[in-house]
């Protein structure tokens, strides 16, 4: 193939050991999307990075932790970047000034953002869980805060996974210093037996106050960490979910805390327009339908949908 011509190169190796990709490729400065399935990435020691790449797809891949930063930082352009299932390198540094799209699912001890001010919508799912003991030090920034220096315009984020109890780690403040104005959608997967989590979501809540779009999944087979004794019932807030639409709840149990959480975001939202609630089992359903029809909404027009936990 004539090197110079290439501007999309898609190679996807479903049987065997991860496939070596040869010199050849870091040769090809016209790409403009790369898509790389169950590969082994050692670029020559010349490579210079994808001058004009804007969408870069990485699944099931091995590459080292310098190829992987030198591989995002020297692609100036690069605007979509996908990454699932790596190894090789546990610290995502995205270092990339045109980004837009992340979307991202492994296992990684951390992640930094680094001039990415454009970026809008950010999928992350962290695959093994964490604790909280892994808590940095006094005087040192909690992850969450660190997670949204970069992140002044993130317009769409989905917290996948564990990736929420990172976010808890250090100390949670009550709100971010500078609120995301543009976050519109906002998706969390959540322990509500956890303490640390619940603050971590309370703490994004506050710092959302354009939200139009909420959705929280629940993994209720998990034990707690801290009490929560009446948790959402405090007062939060000095203002309300101003522009909060609609709602999903997937995967409760009905607990005090996420009966809680319900009865507070109903009571807090007054242009709701609908709620659906899909729990993880029918145990208990009538119970847990007649509980929330008792609870004050602030919106006279919000519907709460009540979907079969059997339904796909």
């Amino acid at each position: 193939m004539s090197r110079s011509c290439v501007k999309e190169f898609i190679l996807e190796i479903w049987k065997g050991q991860r496939y070596k990709v040869p010199s050849s490729l870091f040769l090809c400065q016209n790409l403009i999307h790369l898509e790389l399935f169950n590969c082994l990435l050692k670029p020559p020691s010349t490579f210079k990075g994808f001058r004009n790449l804007k969408s870069l797809d990485l699944q099931h891949i091995t590459l080292s932790q310098d190829v992987f930063e030198n591989l995002i930082s020297s692609s100036p352009t690069l605007e979509r970047l996908t990454l699932m299932n790596f190894d090789g390198f546990t610290h995502l540094n995205i270092d990339a000034p045109n980004l837009q799209f992340f979307d991202i699912g492994g296992v990684f001890d951390d992640v930094t953002f680094e001039n990415t001010f454009h970026l809008a919508l950010v999928s992350i799912g962290l695959y093994v869980n964490v604790k909280n003991d892994q808590a940095m030090g006094p005087g040192n920034s909690c992850k969450l805060l660190r997670f949204f220096v970069h992140l002044p315009h993130i317009r769409r984020l989905e917290i996948q996974s564990y990736f929420l109890k990172y976010l808890a780690i250090g100390n949670v403040p009550s709100r971010l210093p500078r609120p995301c104005v543009d976050l519109n959608y906002l998706s969390i997967r959540i322990n509500f037996n956890d303490l640390e989590e619940n603050l971590a979501a309370l703490c994004l809540l506050r710092s959302s106050p354009n939200l139009q779009e909420l959705e929280m999944l629940a993994r209720p087979e998990e034990t707690g960490i801290g009490v929560l004794t009446n948790f959402w019932e405090v007062d939060h807030w000095t203002s309300l979910f101003s522009q909060l639409r609609m709602v999903k709840i997937v995967g409760i149990s009905g607990i005090r805390s996420e009966l809680e959480f319900i009865k507070f975001v109903l009571s807090n939202s007054p242009v709701l327009e609908t709620m659906t609630i899909k729990p993880a089992s029918l145990e208990g359903g009538w119970d847990l339908i007649k509980e929330l029809l008792r609870f004050r909404r602030a919106s006279a027009r919000a519907e709460i949908i009540y979907l079969d936990p059997q339904l796909q």
